[in-house]
């Protein structure tokens, strides 16, 4: 039987690494629905999320940011 704190720290990297595509609405319905339940009631995951989801945010309000500049703009 694998340790509940085991299986709580699986599940909290698993949701980490789905966050982004979390927030860009990128995953099946299934996939959300666990990032969505899990960080309902992980703290941790949860504090992670709602501060992914304002650094986003404020990136997307920046705008007017200049490309990186193309291979034949480089000296």
């Amino acid at each position: 039987m694998i340790n509940p704190i085991t299986r709580h720290r699986a599940r909290c990297r698993q949701t980490r690494a789905l966050m982004s595509d979390y927030l860009d609405d990128d995953l099946d319905p299934e996939s959300r629905r666990r990032v969505a339940r899990h960080t309902a009631w992980c703290p941790n995951c949860g504090r992670m999320l709602r501060t992914l989801s304002r650094t986003v945010s404020g990136l997307h309000h920046l705008g007017g940011l200049p490309d990186e500049p193309s291979d034949s703009q480089v000296s």
